[in-house]
C-alpha cells in the first residue's frame, strides 16, 4: 500500500475523534459526502452483528450526511435528552489499516478505538472497531460509510454518535 495514503488515512481518523472531543460538529460534519451512511448495528448474537439496518435492530443508522445534521440539530438544541448534559469524551483511536482501494477510487480501511465517557450518571469506557469506505471529494478522503461495531452489548449509558 501507500505509505501517503496511510498517513492521509490516519489523519482523517485522528481528525475526526478530535472533532467529536472538542464538539466541534460543523468540522465533524464537514469529514462526511453527502450521501454517507452511518451504521452501528446491534449484536444479535454472542457472535453475529445484525446485517440489515432497514428490517434489524441497530443502535444507530443515519443515512445521508442530513441524517447526521439532524442528529448535530438536535445535540446542539439540547432535543436530545440522552445528550443534556452533553458527555464529555476522550476517544484514542489506533490499529489503522488501508485494506484496498477498488476500481472506483474508494479506500476501504478500518480502526479500532476506545472511547472514555464522563457524565453525571457517571463514568464508562466504551470499544470497539469502525470499517469505513472513503471517496474523495475536492482532493480530500471524506466518510462515504462508516460501520461501528460496539464490542460491549450491555450499555450502561445512552449512545450517541459522539462516542463511537
Amino acid at each position: 500500500m501507500d505509505a501517503e495514503l496511510d498517513r492521509e488515512v490516519a489523519q482523517l481518523f485522528s481528525r475526526e475523534a478530535h472533532f467529536l472531543d472538542r464538539k466541534q460538529w460543523k468540522q465533524w460534519l464537514e469529514l462526511f459526502c453527502e450521501d454517507a451512511e452511518y451504521w452501528a448495528p446491534a449484536w444479535a448474537s454472542e457472535e453475529e452483528l445484525t446485517a440489515d439496518p432497514g428490517n434489524e435492530l441497530s443502535l444507530i443508522y443515519l443515512r445521508g450526511r442530513g441524517g447526521l445534521e439532524d442528529r448535530v440539530y438536535r445535540i446542539e438544541a439540547r432535543d436530545s435528552l440522552a445528550s443534556v448534559p452533553l458527555d464529555r469524551t476522550a476517544h484514542v483511536v489506533g490499529s489503522v489499516l488501508v485494506h484496498r482501494v477498488d476500481d472506483n477510487g474508494i479506500v476501504e480501511a478500518s480502526s479500532s478505538w476506545i472511547t472514555h465517557v464522563f457524565s453525571v450518571r457517571g463514568t464508562a469506557t466504551l470499544g470497539g472497531y469502525s470499517d469505513y469506505a472513503l471517496r474523495r471529494v475536492d482532493g480530500a478522503l471524506r466518510i462515504a460509510q462508516k460501520r461501528v461495531v460496539l464490542i460491549d452489548d450491555r450499555l450502561e449509558i445512552p449512545v450517541d454518535v459522539y462516542h463511537l
